[in-house]
């Protein structure tokens, strides 16, 4: 069932952005303090090199963690003078000059030469500085590492979790399913039952009314009001029967074809008396030879509520349209638009629900709120889309089904 699927979905979509936020919080807060850290951790060692007076020897037993530095003592004129620690520059003097110029051109005593992967750290001494580089192309490389595991990892996660939650997702609707069964087979088995004695109150009262007359007026009232009653009472019944059984079908493939064209053009002609004695025009523009796979039977009732809904909520004098049009993509569209009072925006997908009822401008119309439904049914058991539209003080209903 359709329902069900979009139960599903919702279900397993609220499932997922909540684990996205989570996985999402979780893994941002692991990596930034893991950077944190490391970035804490390269400053204070770089603080304890730049201010040793004297290099520590390479293997001291004091020594708790080793790291790749080098320091560049100047002179009051900018000169090197000297060069100290465990990672070897290299030897080309220049590049260590220029090093040292920039370092000392900075305004701050401590930052990152990007260019040449090293963090620096500037003392003054009684003339000149000492200036500490460390090498931070290791930790460049395990933070990139670092951010492409985790990220790899999460994916991993989220896709387990979302199979998980797909699973789950039957078992959590499942409940849910059973008891909207077991309503329509209730609304199916009801509509049935109810079927016969309707037809026999109807039966009983027209043979009451083709009688003599009854002694009074109230008594011939009453089994007008009967007759009128019970013919409502049984096209309700018939409505929700047509609809149980439609939506009883969805799901079954339809193997014979129709020609969709001639559906339209009959079901259009066998409304233009009833449009006529309305006041209303009705137009209809089809393009003749579309076939589809389709009950020629249910493809006349979805015609007969869509021209019937267009005739009762289009104003008199107004009019109504019927397009057949094939387009791309080997499908065809159906369009039946009246002029009338748009429906309003935020009700375009609950007129297709069962028992719905407008608002008060169009539930004194006579109807019980099945037709549209039934139409849905129609057209999803055929495999196809129906969608409302409303602009201009038109509605527009605009149905696509396959070709073949």
């Amino acid at each position: 069932m359709k329902e069900l699927k979009r139960l599903r979905i919702k279900f397993v979509a609220s499932n997922m952005v909540m684990v996205t936020l989570v996985i999402g919080l979780a893994f941002l807060a692991v990596g930034y303090f893991t950077q944190y850290r490391i970035n804490a951790d390269n400053e204070r060692m770089l603080w304890e090199a730049a201010a040793a007076e004297q290099p520590p020897a390479p293997f001291a037993e004091e020594d708790y963690v080793r790291v790749p530095y080098f320091i560049l003592v100047t002179d009051g004129d900018d000169q090197i003078i000297r060069v100290e620690g465990r990672y070897s520059p290299g030897q080309d003097s220049e590049m260590l000059q220029r090093l040292a110029a920039q370092s000392l051109s900075s305004a701050e005593d401590g930052g990152v030469l990007e260019m040449y992967q090293l963090r620096y750290l500037r003392r003054p001494l009684e003339s000149g500085y000492r200036i500490a580089y460390m090498d931070t192309s290791l930790g460049d490389s395990f933070a990139q590492g670092m951010w492409r595991n985790l990220g790899i990892t999460g994916v991993a996660v989220w896709l387990v979790l979302f199979g998980i939650s797909c699973v789950l997702s039957k078992w959590a609707v499942y409940p849910v399913g059973q008891s909207m069964r077991r309503e329509k087979q209730f609304v199916a088995d009801a509509s049935h039952e109810l079927k016969t004695p309707l037809t026999v109150i109807m039966a009983n009262a027209q043979l009451l009314t083709e009688q003599e007359p009854p002694a009074d007026r109230d008594g011939a009232r009453w089994l007008k009001n009967i007759v009128q009653e019970a013919e409502e009472m049984k096209k309700l019944v018939e409505e929700m029967l047509a609809l149980a059984r439609s939506e009883a079908d969805i799901g079954k493939q339809i193997r014979e074809k129709c020609s969709f064209s001639d559906v339209v053009i009959e079901s259009v002609l066998s409304f233009e008396a009833v449009f006529y004695q309305g006041n209303r025009e009705l137009i209809s523009d089809v393009e003749e030879g579309i076939r589809i796979r389709g009950d020629e039977k249910e493809l006349r009732r979805l015609l007969g509520i869509l021209l019937d809904n267009a005739d009762k909520y289009s104003p008199e004098g107004g009019r109504a349209r019927v397009c057949l049009r094939q387009i791309p993509g080997r499908k065809v569209r159906l369009t039946v638009a009246n002029t009338g009072a748009e429906i309003p925006k935020e009700k375009l997908e609950e007129i297709f629900e069962r028992f719905y009822r407008s608002d008060s401008s169009r539930s004194d119309q006579k109807g019980y709120g099945l037709g549209l439904a039934i139409a849905r049914s129609v057209v999803e058991r055929h495999q196809g889309t129906i969608r409302a539209e409303a602009s201009e003080g038109e509605n527009r209903f605009i149905v696509e089904f396959k070709t073949v």
